[in-house]
């Protein structure tokens, strides 16, 4: 029998699981960022565990934890070849001086603090249901959330049971959103 280093055990599994296309981007993130295509996954620390937050698409802002509280109380994570674009403090303070850009800012982070308090009070597959709708409605190209990752998040009877009920779909490395 041939025995594997436990690095190369653990790469050949990543690349089976197709992990490698979520990439933390808790240490890159210091003030704010915006998403120009893609998907961004929040891992919320909550009661001494780790639980699946909001996913943040085309247009919306994250690292909103990181500028209001000065420190990342949320751990970020993009799928594929997400782009997003970061804005120093400030930028971001000169910008906030257009009325649009203040608006759309605002109203982003009204929706994401909501998202936030009312996600800590729900189930874990309630989170992802409504997760997989907002990608479905909202991103351009990546349509689900890798399986691989949520199931690192949510217990695996819990996510078949909204397959059962047809609510999501699956395939062999993704979850989806059932718009029937």
């Amino acid at each position: 029998m041939k025995f594997f280093p436990i690095y190369l055990m653990k790469k050949m599994l990543v690349i089976k699981m197709k992990c490698e296309l979520i990439q933390n981007l808790s240490k890159d993130i210091r003030e704010i960022a915006y998403i120009q295509n893609g998907i961004v996954i929040s891992i919320l620390k909550y009661e001494d565990k780790e639980k699946l937050g909001q996913v943040f698409c085309d247009g919306d802002y994250f690292g909103l934890d990181s500028l209001v509280f000065g420190i990342n109380i949320i751990d970020y994570y993009k799928v594929g070849k997400t782009r997003f674009k970061k804005e120093s403090y400030q930028l971001f303070t000169e910008l906030l001086k257009d009325k649009d850009y203040y608006d759309k800012f605002f109203l982003n982070l009204k929706i994401t603090f909501l998202e936030i308090a009312s996600f800590m009070q729900k189930k874990e597959d309630e989170i992802l249901l409504l997760n997989l709708r907002k990608i479905y409605n909202r991103s351009s190209k990546i349509k689900g959330l890798p399986k691989a990752f949520i199931l690192n998040y949510i217990d695996k009877d819990r996510i078949y049971k909204l397959v059962e009920k047809e609510l999501i779909k699956e395939d062999d490395e993704f979850f989806y959103y059932n718009p029937e």
